[in-house]
């Protein structure tokens, strides 16, 4: 019987194809498989091809040879995305790919697509009727209608199709035949074209990590010039403004007139002179290094493992860090021409003068990342895996490694 049952299990048995392995894995390439990258090539070749117009302007504005001073931090924006999805890459592998086709609605979506026509009727309606006539206001006036009639109709398309084919068809839209027709409006469509295509090929499991580097692509789009310069024009009033009132302290009895700063000048018999005239100049304002600081909050905030809310602080408070830096450094300068001389406020000497307050904006944005940290212990605790009363051994109760009988 022994005999018979090994005979008939070994005739059931049929033998593998030669060079094959039972359960044999795909091969991977930094966890994704082959056919995956060769999605991926393919989304990007097109990409590229769709917007190749829009990323040369891109690379002549931000690139660091002689692109534009304001905007040559952009060319960091992608290399900090990529770096963010390569310390995650183990969480991309193991998220679903769930692609986004809309075929299901959800309460969710159906909330979220109300939310979005209500509110982008109300910013139309209070840019178009409430908003003062005055030409001042124009510009205010056209970006809150323009955002408001955009966001109404995105919200029909959410509606409709879902985010992902929503998200993609309006960035193509708003690329080619959205009436607002400037650089930023086309570059900003661009990115959503991109959000889209992932969300929809891929799904929300994995926008849930790889929707960071995508929205932070805006950091490195170029401000029309219109809205820079009405941004700059207070910054520029308010450097002059706040500067002047430091120097009055330090007993230089300068004054203001617009973006101008008089510092009054003697001669040698002691009599007062032609005043000295320092012009805040629009470069001056301040948004350079807002838009750079800003960036680099961003950075620093989204790779770290702090919650949501914790990195948002950290990124805004880039804007008053980076305000209150220009301000003294306008200030300084205004004290180095008065004391020292008038080369240290034109110049090579200038230039150095604004590198030399990043440091201190540097600093002060990872102090508030230590504020943050040290103010709210329980979150840094969970964040290693610990609850507030039962710290690991060797650590203290803020995380910090302790030594010895302390311990």
């Amino acid at each position: 019987m022994a005999s018979l049952e090994s005979s008939s299990d070994a005739s059931t048995t049929r033998p593998l194809p030669l060079g094959s392995a039972p359960d044999a894995a795909p091969a991977r390439f930094m966890g994704a498989t082959t056919g995956t990258w060769l999605k991926v090539g393919v989304i990007a070749v097109a990409f590229f091809w769709l917007y190749r117009e829009n990323l040369w302007r891109l690379w002549e504005m931000t690139n660091p040879y002689n692109g534009d001073d304001n905007w040559k931090h952009g060319m960091c924006i992608p290399a900090i995305g990529l770096y963010y999805l390569f310390l995650r890459r183990d969480e991309l592998a193991a998220a679903p790919i769930e692609p986004l086709l809309g075929g299901h609605f959800s309460k969710a979506r159906i909330i979220s697509a109300s939310a979005l026509i209500g509110v982008g009727l109300l910013l139309a309606f209070f840019g178009f009727h409430l908003l003062p006539q005055g030409e001042g206001w124009w510009i205010i006036r056209g970006i809150l209608e323009n955002s408001g009639h955009g966001m109404w109709a995105f919200g029909i398309l959410v509606l409709l199709l879902d985010w992902g084919l929503a998200a993609f068809l309006g960035g193509l839209f708003i690329s080619g035949y959205w009436p607002a027709q400037n650089n930023f409006v086309w570059d900003f469509g661009m990115v959503l074209t991109l959000f889209g295509a992932v969300l929809t090929t891929c799904g929300w499991r994995v926008m849930r990590i790889a929707w960071f580097p995508i929205v932070f692509l805006v950091c490195m789009l170029p401000w029309p010039q219109l809205v820079y310069s009405q941004v700059a024009s207070p910054l520029q009033a308010m450097a002059a403004r706040v500067s002047v009132g430091i120097l009055q302290v330090t007993g230089i009895d300068a004054s203001y007139g617009g973006t101008k700063i008089f510092i009054p000048q003697f001669g040698p018999d002691g009599l007062p002179t032609q005043d000295r005239t320092l012009n805040v100049a629009e470069a001056c304002a301040g948004l350079k290094s807002l838009m750079s600081f800003i960036s680099i909050a961003a950075a620093i905030a989204f790779i770290s493992a702090r919650p949501l809310w914790q990195k948002l602080i950290i990124t805004f408070s880039a804007i008053p860090i980076a305000i209150s830096c220009n301000v003294m450094r306008v200030a300084g300068q205004g004290l180095l021409d008065h004391y020292v001389g008038r080369e240290w406020s034109e110049g090579f000497a200038h230039q150095f003068a604004g590198m030399i307050m990043m440091l201190p904006a540097f600093l002060l944005i990872l102090l508030v990342c230590w504020i943050v940290d040290h103010l709210f212990i329980e979150q840094a605790l969970e964040r290693r895996g610990m609850t507030p009363g039962t710290a690991a051994p060797g650590l203290s109760a803020s995380g910090n490694r302790t030594t010895g009988g302390a311990a």
